[in-house]
């Protein structure tokens, strides 16, 4: 099932106080399926456009949102059809005029009649598509008549039914789509029109599914089943420009409809209601009608012609959040271990006669998985590493203090699995402010170890964290290095992260074609870990994952004896990660012996014991990086869907 969107492309120019600001695709029902692209759902275009720069735009820009562009032709001998909305300032609102004439050349890049073709249309369409349309031409009516599929009408104007007699437009709409979007001015034509008192009249006399009027801040009025429900605005969003407004709305409207199975009733129209309201309210404070989920395309005029006419794209700066992280990693561990977190830590009176849990999720649990190793190590305590539900359903009486990994300071998994722990037991290892940590959790300041400073106040933004799985792994391991090391921490760290860098950057580099064929799409990875590899490899583990790119499968190198090497021998690519301490056991060697004739990328610490530990946890936030580089993705900002945030942002009972 796909949802498809039928027209003519257009590429909408924007100007603030007379300058052109940016080009973008335009039209109501391809911005429709672009909100919709964004959500997830599987999306498609069919129409036409010119063989020029703004064709151009109006295809990338669809393509760029994840929508498939197969179906639109490129016609050699038409100009794209070109939309210009001018913005003007005055006492900081703006007004806001749109024409199909340039405001620099008057000039009207627009042909009147639709290019689409009909018949190939209607011959590519499944049965089960649902159809998006945005007039009432003579060809989108082809379409209409002669298919059965599901479809939605967004009627935004009405002077093309000036054409038509009343039976006309009856015989146009009557039982033909499940949805009709109208705005105040069609509501109120069609009232006149067919002399009318209320919406409930029209919803009779063009019998769709659900009739939906929008009237911008003051609501919607939706009608379905002879029921009508009235909807208000409880706090409407300051606007800089509605355009696109209706379209996202309408957008959410049809992608739950297909999520409830095409069910409606007053939940349905409730639930989608706000969460409709909820993306309008983004939407109006950006520029453009697509603002809000892609950024308008930069644009250079050739000289002699108009903007309008000819132009060259100004190449967009791609920022990856995952590049920023990176390289700003050394900076805020070494401001880590340097803060004052690190007196708060090493005040606790840790003992041998004490049972400690250490918890995180993500990144936070290899963080907690390493420094659970440095306790047990240091004191001869009984340490364990658990999952936040992993605590909650233990008996954990004789649990003397439980350390909480958590970026932010206030993640609810932990803070729920640790409910029937009292709070004095906690402590909270974290980048967050300290003040708002206690507010939200209720536990006491002196229990919060804030590795935030003034040098150390900018925050890792995305998904997958490199900070906040080393800098907590750092703090502990400056516990370690009071006690055992020679050498100074800042040096070894710095170290590490260096080898680590240029390592992988020449591993990459020489080894182009072979790492081309292993991180082939689709691919599942064996990472095998053991010994003083443990937090590596539960971090690798998390980010391969959580980026959405790959798959892979958790191995203890002796637990692999017994019998996993059946299913493995059956496996069609067995490409394979290995951490490796510097020594290593005769078992060891056998297995890599066994394994040696696979497709291997073994990572190899120069040291053993913790801090080979800590330096392979290094390396593989160096290891993920340069993945995400050498396929050009960024992994910190991975394509999650609507339904998938969900459970991302629950809180509650786990």
């Amino acid at each position: 099932m796909r949802i498809i969107s039928i027209g003519d492309l257009v590429t909408d120019f924007y100007y603030k106080n007379g300058k052109l600001i940016g080009v973008n695709g335009g039209m109501t029902s391809h911005n429709i399926i672009a909100n919709i692209a964004k959500l997830g759902l599987e999306t498609s275009v069919y129409g036409v456009c010119g063989n020029d720069m703004a064709g151009t735009i109006a295809i990338n820009s669809l393509k760029e949102l994840g929508t498939n562009i197969d179906n639109i032709k490129i016609i050699e001998d038409i100009n794209t059809r070109c939309f210009h909305v001018s913005y003007q300032e005055l006492n900081g609102k703006f007004d806001f005029v749109s024409k199909k004439r340039c405001p620099v050349c008057n000039m009207k890049r627009w042909y009147e009649e639709s290019k689409i073709d009909t018949n190939d249309i209607l011959k590519k369409i499944n049965k089960d598509d649902v159809l998006v349309f945005d007039n009432l031409n003579e060809k989108n009516q082809i379409i209409i008549n002669n298919c059965d599929n599901r479809k939605m009408l967004d009627l935004g104007q009405y002077f093309e039914l000036d054409n038509y007699t009343n039976e006309e437009i009856i015989e146009k709409l009557r039982n033909k789509f499940d949805f009709i979007n109208l705005n105040e001015r069609v509501e109120k034509y069609l009232k006149s029109r067919f002399s009318m008192d209320s919406l409930e009249d029209i919803y009779n006399l063009l019998h769709p599914k659900m009739i939906i009027v929008t009237r911008g801040k003051k609501g919607s009025d939706f009608v379905f089943d002879d029921n009508t429900v009235n909807k208000e605005l409880n706090k409407p969003s300051i606007e800089i420009d509605p355009t696109g407004a209706g379209d996202a709305f309408f957008g959410i409207f049809i992608s739950e409809y297909v999520k409830n199975n095409y069910i409606i009733d007053y939940k349905f129209i409730d639930t989608t209601f706000e969460k409709a309201t909820k993306l309008t309210s983004k939407v109006v404070k950006k520029f453009g009608a697509r603002g809000h989920i892609q950024s308008l395309y930069k644009i250079k005029r050739i000289k002699n012609f108009c903007s309008c006419e000819n132009f060259e794209i100004s190449v967009r700066k791609k920022i990856k959040r995952c590049n920023i992280n990176i390289n700003n990693l050394e900076k805020r561990v070494i401001n880590a271990i340097n803060s004052n977190a690190y007196e708060k830590l090493k005040s606790i009176n840790f003992s041998s006669r004490k049972n400690y849990l250490f918890v995180g999720t993500g990144g936070s649990f290899a963080g907690a998985k390493f420094s659970e190793k440095i306790i047990n190590n240091l004191y001869g305590s009984n340490t364990i590493t658990l999952l936040p539900r992993n605590v909650y359903y233990r008996n954990n009486d004789s649990v003397d203090n439980v350390f909480l990994f958590t970026y932010s300071g206030t993640t609810n998994d932990l803070l729920v699995g640790t409910s029937l722990l009292g709070n004095d037991k906690k402590f909270i290892i974290t980048k967050g402010e300290i003040q708002k940590v206690v507010t939200k959790t209720n536990i006491s300041k002196k229990n919060i170890i804030s590795y935030r400073t003034n040098t150390n106040k900018g925050k890792e933004r995305g998904f997958l964290s490199f900070e906040g799985a080393l800098a907590p792994a750092s703090l502990f391991l400056k516990l370690y290095f009071e006690k055992n090391a020679d050498d100074d921490l800042e040096t070894f760290i710095k170290n590490s992260i260096n080898y680590w860098k240029y390592y992988f950057e020449d591993y990459f580099k020489n080894n182009k074609k072979s790492l081309k064929d292993f991180f082939a799409n689709g691919s599942c990875f064996n990472i095998f870990t053991g010994d003083f590899s443990e937090s590596a490899a539960a971090d690798l583990e998390s980010k391969i994952i959580e980026s959405g790119v790959f798959n892979c499968l958790i191995h203890e190198k002796k637990n692999f004896s017994h019998g996993r090497f059946i299913n493995y021998e059956h496996l069609s690519d067995k490409k394979n990660i290995y951490f490796k301490s510097k020594s290593i056991s005769t078992y060891e060697k056998r297995l890599l012996d066994y394994l040696q004739n696979d497709y291997n990328i073994i990572i190899e610490s120069r040291y053993d014991g913790i801090l080979c530990e800590y330096d392979l946890l290094v390396a593989s936030q160096y290891f993920i990086y340069f993945i995400s580089n050498f396929l050009d993705i960024d992994i910190s900002k991975p394509s999650y869907s609507e339904d998938a945030m969900k459970i991302y942002f629950y809180k509650g009972e786990l």
